[in-house]
């Protein structure tokens, strides 16, 4: 004769298996429900081709840093024919902490904005969005670190917001208006 003891291994593995089979059930499920998305990786992802695009003129170190990134994922064209990518970004600096000690070190973020356009053929704009990024940084009594500081994490918040403004493009192709 089993005690229950012994039983209760075996029907726990039982429920284990049972509630790994409903997962998976209800993610299938989910997954087929998603089939007017297009993937960017994998063998057939939007991401694996190479989307060449002109770009405007930098106005902005910020710019500039962006359409390097762009550049150097997606590729550049001269081809007149080929949509022309527009980025105008914008930064602010802000403190995140409030402090009463004298000279602290401070903690603050700087915040990069992007208005991406993507101007087609006949110069009309066929999409357009915003998408920001931040980057933390330190900053304490010496000024020529703080401004090297500012700088530097407003260049990593760029450097972010290109490979968000590149996934924004290959959602902007896999979907056009």
């Amino acid at each position: 004769m089993r005690s229950m003891v012994e039983g209760a291994p075996s029907r726990a593995k039982a429920i284990l298996k049972a509630a790994a089979l409903a997962t998976a059930l209800a993610a299938t499920t989910s997954l087929a429900a998603c089939s007017g998305l297009t993937p960017v990786y994998g063998d057939h992802g939007i991401g694996v081709e190479r989307h060449a695009f002109r770009y405007d003129k930098p106005v902005s170190r910020l710019d500039q840093i962006i359409y390097q990134e762009l550049v150097l994922r997606l590729g550049r064209s001269s081809d007149p024919s080929v949509p022309l990518v527009r980025v105008t970004t914008s930064s602010y600096l802000r403190d995140l902490t409030r402090t009463n000690v004298s000279r602290p070190s401070d903690q603050r973020e700087a915040v990069v904005t992007a208005r991406i356009e993507l101007v087609d053929v006949d110069g009309k704009i066929a999409f357009t969005a915003t998408r920001s990024a931040a980057a933390l940084y330190t900053t304490d009594s010496q000024a020529l670190a703080e401004t090297e500081a500012e700088r530097e994490a407003q260049e990593r918040a760029a450097r972010e917001l290109a490979e968000t403004v590149r996934l924004t493009l290959l959602g902007a192709l896999a979907n056009p208006a």
